[in-house]
């Protein structure tokens, strides 16, 4: 399974954030304490942080990405890169390829499209034989036309995006994203921590289809990342402000800090 990390707060360097605590997000790609299965995130890596000027000239939130389809340790500038700026809002995540799924570009994760940011921890079963069709026939055209690969998580970000399109939240478009494929899939295993972005707030859902839950945890104000919320698969410290986010849980971090929990079906 992959390893994430969100941030909202007050600006940062995301090279806090990825190399930050004494169990950060760089050791997780080889030492990792969580994983229901697999046992490194060394299928590749991505950071994206959003600016506050779009390539016009007006304000916006933009995001920039910094991904690679290998080893996070095999980058040895990445920690200066990331030290040369700072963001309100980072995501961050580790890649352990599912089985089947393709090591390339299109599902190097987090994925960016607009003003959107995606991390799916999980995957869907059998996605290429028996769901990948029916799930991506459900997309409008100019969302299909953005698919560039066959990853399933590649299709759950644009699944989301088009429920936030019909006037969803990100938490509830997430979730209806999840309970989409609950249908699906049935009674197999599917995992599906998801975390969306617009840049100014962040929104996950922690949920599968069986008992057994990939893990996610809420930080407000920890010591390597003290002005703001932090969301990530396993702590990247052993401090006390670590709380689990529950199973089948959706949340949404606002950009005033404040944090919204709900059940997901």
């Amino acid at each position: 399974m992959c390893r994430l990390l969100a941030y909202v707060g007050e600006p940062i360097g995301p090279d806090q954030l990825v190399f930050g605590g004494s169990h950060s997000l760089y050791e997780q790609s080889w030492a990792p304490q969580e994983l229901l299965s697999g046992s490194v995130n060394a299928d590749g890596y991505g950071v994206v942080w959003y600016t506050d000027t779009g390539p016009t000239g007006e304000p916006t939130r933009v995001p920039v990405r910094l991904a690679e389809a290998r080893p996070i340790w095999y980058d040895r500038e990445l920690r200066s890169t990331l030290s040369a700026t700072e963001s309100t809002c980072v995501v961050a995540a580790l890649r352990n390829g599912s089985v089947g799924m393709p090591v390339d570009r299109s599902g190097l994760l987090p994925l960016v499209l607009g003003s959107w940011s995606f991390v799916l921890n999980g995957f869907v079963p059998d996605f290429h034989a028996d769901h990948m069709r029916a799930l991506r026939a459900e997309l409008p055209d100019d969302l299909y036309s953005e698919l560039r690969g066959s990853s399933d998580s590649e299709t759950l970000f644009l699944m989301t995006i088009a429920e936030i399109r019909k006037g969803k939240a990100l938490a509830q478009a997430l979730e209806a994203t999840a309970l989409r494929v609950k249908a699906s899939v049935g009674t197999s295993e599917a995992q599906l921590n998801m975390v969306i972005s617009d840049g100014t707030r962040a929104a996950a859902v922690r949920t599968s289809t069986t008992y057994e839950t990939n893990s996610l945890y809420l930080a407000k104000h920890p010591p390597f990342a003290p002005r703001g919320v932090v969301l990530a698969s396993e702590p990247p410290d052993t401090d006390d402000s670590w709380t689990p986010v529950g199973p089948h849980t959706s949340l949404t971090i606002e950009e005033d800090g404040s944090v919204h929990s709900a059940p997901v079906a």
